[in-house]
């Protein structure tokens, strides 16, 4: 007893311990067992419910895997702990070994061993004090002094069934003893009573025995068979019922017995076995029926179970009652848990939050999540020596908890993770053969275009046209499809040497060449694309034998596609073996191994290919090894050049470059190296003339030719950039690099210095992108080309200029502005240059201020070709042209029209020039008038000019006259000849001709156009100064057209004698009446009698005294008289009868009856009026006027004939017979 209260203490000093340890551990763990202590609230009132009914015995209580239905549980049991439960836990897990059932195959398996399995667990959680009639055995301790004790029965009991059979024999054997102390205590059991004792003692310990046996018998059912004369009597059967059907008496002792309120049943869903809940309920029903019977509680079944076991309502059916249990952790809230359990263990800032988020998306059972973080503190604490990254860490860890068997073959170099890295060179297969096509076509276009022979396209179409076949008839037929090709690509090599493409050829072989290192050492990750990420993770593996394995069991996972998520964004990469292993210090890593290897293989790795520890691969290389190309590595390299205790390696690195011309790894390792400085340094130091041949041969890209420029300032002594810049390449190179001066945080002075000793000058700037305040100091230094960009550039941005029109038109204006700037003194010491360059971008016109562009045209140092152009841009007014002092300018000034519209500038021109064409269009091309009245010049000078003006043919007219007017000189004897038409016109009318006979002798004699101009024009002085020896008959007839007065022409009318017609002319009716009195011209005398009514009263008085006078003419030619003058003339009483009578015969064709009858009685020959009576029978006396009457009668058919009847003596006239009418026609 005292032993064993002492072990009791050792232990509870153990254990205290342990919990000591535990509380003082530094890590933090999460254990995976259920929660006694979480808040219940509803889900206590729910199962007290459970107990308060009586008629409820089987209760599910429901939800997802890892939804907490355990703790809610296990909480409820430690707050009421009066209640007693008995848990039956069933797990079932998938072998990866086993070959996929069918689902009927595994039902049947399934449902026969979870009763097994539900039967053990009850025998084994049951006292079997309690279940002695259970024929189940249960193995267990049996404690020494229960043994001691049946053992001593047992051999009392043998020996003493020995002395009683051998009591006779003991005797006589004790009594040949020698007497002695030991004989006589061996005496006493040789009394006969000793039989007596000795039987009841056999009889007590054989009842002992007997006893033991049956209650075994009874309890444990130990004799199953008993062979009686050779007859087996079978007590026990076999069958192949199931458990529960075969042992259903069992079964029921077993639960009646438990004395338990709860049997809990967990994770019996994972079997899929539905089956089994049948007979559960079963059992539970038969149970509970026999202990009402016994008066005991009742007892009640719960089933922690997912909620799709059954389908539709078949769950409310088999169960009393539901208690739906919410999932503690989905995908929706994991990521809270996670970093809830991150933050406890105080790592959390160690994540990237985005990642946890991501991993959190897929992770939705609590047990996992926090079984990863347990192995994630062990991990981590265990292997992260180095610097790992937690992220990947913690996504090697997920890995292996969702996919352990594949983690598994991971580290064998197998399973489907392993495959897919190793498989990256197949992914990238088609995108690098792509590059390589086309490396070797551009290659292989340069190595045509280099061996062509031929020089031009035509030579070569000479040639394919001798290749043409012909036919019987001479005719050429068509190349064949080889022939074809081969001409194609023979011309476009031809092509490629004539523009000169080769270059640019071997850039983009250059390009392409880069292209395929960075796809060659692309990672998993970034080969991964949307369109190409179902067929990478559909990949399979297959081994030596050809056998394939397709990874199914992996694909099917529900966790698939958190796998695709781990791989797809790198958070497992090529580096998983840094996760998976303990790291040793001064071990060579596998990945430094293989870059060892390639060396002494010589397959050289890409220049990529990442180094674990650089130091420890350089440790084991030789100087010799920096020879090969193999040792080309950036990795290496750089540490190299970081550590600077390997020159002699460095240099013979460098030198493999320069012998080689490996611009392919020196402008890779521009783009990544962090030893720029080094790097640069030895390059130029080695290799000086690397720059200048990279820019020859195009082997570089532009960003890395501008990187080793910049570095090559920034580390390079002064000497050695002198010696970089091989044919001035270096400073052609920075001067025409636009964005060059975009630097981050540039060394300014450093910069200025080297620009100024290679004597840069920026042919242009991308302003947006270079440094502020280096463009600044460029400024300053006036290290930049004068040009337009860089002109119109600094005045916006320095000077301040805003509007762009006067950058543009004016300037030199805005220079001026600021005198002091740098950019205006540097103009002004290359002031031709600026010219090249304002002269452009002006197009054309330049509007500088007009002092401005006086100094300018002032400016000795500005050559004369280029102020003769600007003159021809400007397009500001010069006000006096006399402020120029080359007045070999005034000319262009005046044709470019700058120059102010003044009389003063025209007479100054003059006095300087004269009157050239320069000055004439300048006159010509203002509308102002102009006015030299008010000029303070001499007469002499403006004499001049008249004279010049007066002669000059190209002056505009309007112009001609205001200078010639307000000059105010005239000529008395004008004596200039072959002056135009328009200018003596307007000589004629300003009066500055006087008329004089001189002039108009002059004028009618060298100006005959003008004459009449200048006439009319002095018309008052013409007449004043008429006389016989100056008339013009000509002039006259001219004059008395015009619209003068009447008094001014009669007076010249006086000197003419000469007939004068007024046919058809528009003179005035006093003119006319004169001439028809003093110049009557005979030959218009009929015209005047036909137009008699026509003309005024006056005239018609006169015409009808010519009428009367010329009466003869009248009667002659009687139509071409006016009817009026002929009324007139037969009623006048200036005219003889006769002359009347022989009117009136003239008249008569023209005449009517009627007309004929008053004509005859005005002239009182009534009697022939009866001749138009037809009942009269006139006569007539026979004399001459009655024969011309009646003859005029007979001519003009008023009668048939007369006849002469001399017996009577008179003539008897003849009628007209009187005509005939015609009847109608009838008709027909």
């Amino acid at each position: 007893m005292i032993f064993v209260l002492m072990i009791w203490v050792a232990l509870m000093e153990n254990n205290k311990k342990d919990v000591t340890d535990m509380a003082e551990s530094k890590y933090h763990f999460e254990r995976l067992t259920p929660i006694v202590d979480m808040d219940l609230e509803v889900y206590e009132d729910a199962i007290n419910y459970v107990f308060d009914n009586q008629d409820i015995k089987n209760v599910a209580i429901t939800g997802a895997y890892s939804a907490g239905k355990s703790s809610v549980l296990a909480s409820y049991k430690k707050k009421h702990e009066k209640l007693r439960f008995l848990h039956i836990s069933l797990a079932h897990f998938k072998s990866p070994d086993k070959e996929e059932k069918t689902k009927e195959d595994k039902t049947e398996v399934n449902e026969s061993t979870l009763e097994g399995k539900i039967l053990n667990q009850l025998i084994h959680q049951i006292p079997s004090k309690k279940i002695p009639q259970t024929n189940f055995k249960v193995k267990k301790t049996i404690s020494p002094k229960s043994v001691s004790i049946r053992t001593i029965v047992v051999v009392l009991f043998s020996i003493f069934i020995i002395y009683f059979t051998c009591f006779n024999m003991w005797k006589d054997y004790v009594n040949t003893l020698p007497d002695n102390l030991f004989k006589s205590i061996l005496s006493l059991s040789t009394n006969q009573y000793e039989l007596i004792i000795v039987g009841i003692i056999i009889t007590c310990l054989f009842s002992l025995i007997v006893y033991e046996l049956i209650n075994i018998q009874k309890n444990r059912n130990i004799f199953r068979k008993l062979n009686l004369q050779g007859n087996e009597i079978e007590i026990f059967e076999e069958s192949d019922d199931s458990y529960f059907d075969k042992y259903l008496n069992e079964v029921l002792y077993l639960f009646e017995n438990a004395e338990v309120d709860v049997v809990v049943f967990e994770d019996m869903d994972r079997f899929n076995a539905g089956g089994i809940f049948e007979r559960l309920r079963e059992v539970n029903t038969l149970a509970n029926i026999q202990l009402q019977k016994e008066n005991k509680k009742v007892l009640r079944f719960f089933y922690l179970l997912r909620d799709d076991i059954f389908i539709s309502k078949d769950r409310t059916k088999f169960f009393d009652y539901i208690i739906p249990v919410v999932p503690v952790v989905d995908s929706s809230n994991s990521y809270d848990q996670f970093i809830s359990h991150l933050k406890k263990g105080g790592v959390f800032e160690k994540f990237n939050e985005s990642f946890l988020q991501g991993l959190s998306l897929y992770i939705d059972d609590m047990r996992l999540l926090k079984n990863i973080y347990n192995e994630f503190v062990i991990y981590y604490n265990r292997i992260n020596i180095t610097e790992l990254d937690c992220n990947k860490m913690l996504a090697i860890i997920a890995y292996k908890n969702l996919f352990p068997s594949d983690f598994a073959d991971l580290q064998l170099n197998k399973g489907f993770v392993y495959t897919l890295f190793d498989s990256k060179d197949i992914f990238i297969a088609e995108e690098v053969k792509k590059r390589e096509d086309r490396i070797f076509e551009k290659s292989n276009e340069i190595e045509m275009a280099k061996n062509e022979h031929l020089k031009t396209i035509k030579e070569l179409d000479v040639v394919f046209e001798d290749k043409k076949p012909k036919d019987y008839y001479g005719r050429k037929g068509d190349l064949t499809l080889e022939e074809q090709n081969e001409y194609s690509e023979r011309k476009n090599s031809i092509n490629n040497k004539l523009n000169n493409k080769i270059p640019s050829i071997e850039y983009e072989i250059f390009i392409l060449e880069q292209e395929l290192i960075s796809i060659k050492s692309k990672q998993l990750k970034d080969i991964i694309t949307r369109e190409n990420i179902n067929s990478i993770f559909s990949i399979t593996s297959t081994n030596e034998i050809g056998k394939e394995t397709n990874f199914n069991e992996i694909k099917s996972s529900e966790y698939f596609d958190l796998l695709k998520f781990l791989i797809r964004n790198g958070y497992i990469d090529e580096t998983y073996a840094d996760y998976m292993s303990y790291f040793y210090e001064n071990s060579l890593s596998r990945i430094d191994k293989i870059f060892l290897r390639s060396i002494t293989d010589k397959k050289a790795k890409e220049y990529t290919y990442q180094l674990k520890n650089p130091q420890l691969v350089v440790s084991r290389l030789k100087l010799v090894d920096f020879d090969q190309e193999e040792i080309l590595n950036f990795d290496l390299l750089t540490y190299l050049l970081h550590s600077l205790s390997y020159t002699e390696y460095i240099e013979r690195f460098i030198d493999q470059l320069k012998n080689t011309k490996n611009f392919k790894f020196i402008g890779a390792y521009f783009d990544m190296t962090s030893e720029l400085s080094s790097y640069i340094k030895y390059l130029n130091i080695r290799w000086s003339e690397m720059f200048v041949t990279a820019l020859n041969e195009h082997s570089l890209t532009e960003q890395q030719v501008r990187r080793y420029s910049i570095c090559s300032i920034y580390y390079s002594d002064d000497e050695i950039i002198e010696s970089v810049n091989k044919e001035n390449c270096l400073c052609e190179y920075i001067s025409n690099s636009r964005d060059y001066l975009a630097i981050d945080n540039p060394d300014i002075n450093r910069l200025i210095h080297c620009f100024t000793l290679l004597e840069v000058c920026f042919s242009g700037f991308d302003y947006d992108e270079l440094d502020k305040n280096l463009f600044r100091a460029v400024y300053e230094k006036s290290l930049y080309e004068i040009n337009d960009e860089n002109l119109q550039l600094i005045q916006r941005e320095v000077l301040g200029a805003k509007n762009d029109e006067d950058i543009l038109h004016k300037n030199y204006t805005l220079l001026c502005s600021h005198p002091d700037s740098a950019i205006t003194q540097y103009i002004n010491q290359n002031i031709n240059a600026y010219f090249d360059v304002i002269l452009k971008i002006s197009d054309g016109m330049i509007c500088d201020d007009e002092n401005v562009a006086i100094t300018l045209l002032n400016n000795s140092d500005l050559t004369i070709d280029h102020k003769h152009s600007y003159i021809s841009a400007l397009r500001t007014t010069i006000i006096s042209i006399k402020e120029i002092t080359d007045g070999s300018l005034w000319s262009l000034l005046l044709d470019a029209d700058i120059v102010e519209y003044s009389e003063c500038n025209i007479m100054d021109y003059f006095n300087a020039v004269k009157l050239n064409e320069s000055v004439i269009t300048y006159i010509n091309r203002c509308t102002i008038d102009l006015d030299f009245s008010k000029t303070e010049y001499d007469e002499d000078t403006k004499g001049k000019l008249f004279d010049s003006v007066v002669v000059c043919e190209s002056i505009e007219n309007s112009k001609y006259e205001q200078i010639l007017v307000s000059l105010d000189f005239c000529y008395d004897d004008f004596s200039i000849t072959k002056i135009p038409n328009d200018k003596i016109n307007i000589l004629i009318h300003t009066n500055i001709i006087r008329m004089t006979a001189h002039n108009l002798e002059f004028i009618r004699e060298n100006y005959p156009d003008q004459n009449y101009n200048f006439i009319f024009k002095n018309i008052e002085q013409y007449v004043d100064i008429m006389n016989d020896d100056l008339f013009s008959q000509d002039e006259l007839l001219k004059i008395l057209t015009w619209n003068i007065s009447d008094e001014l022409k009669i007076k010249l009318l006086e000197f003419s004698n000469d007939e004068i017609s007024v046919v058809g002319k528009d003179y005035s009716s006093a003119i006319c009446l004169y001439i028809l009195k003093n110049n009557l011209m005979e030959s218009d005398l009929m015209v005047l009698f036909s137009s008699f009514e026509n003309w005024v009263d006056s005239i018609q008085i006169k015409i009808f005294d010519y009428a009367v006078q010329y009466i003869e003419s009248v009667i002659d030619n009687p139509k071409s008289v006016s009817e009026k003058l002929k009324n007139d003339l037969i009623r006048s009483d200036r005219l003889s009868r006769d002359l009347k009578v022989d009117l009136l015969i003239s008249m008569m064709p023209d005449l009517d009856e009627s007309l004929i009858k008053e004509i005859l009685t005005l002239l009182d020959l009534t009697d022939y009026l009866k001749i138009f009576d037809t009942r009269s029978r006139p006569k007539f006396e026979i004399n001459d006027e009655n024969e011309k009457l009646l003859t005029a009668f007979k001519e003009n058919k008023l009668i048939a004939s007369y006849e002469n009847s001399e017996k009577e003596g008179y003539y008897k006239i003849i009628r007209n017979k009187p005509a005939i009418k015609s009847l109608p026609q009838k008709m027909s």
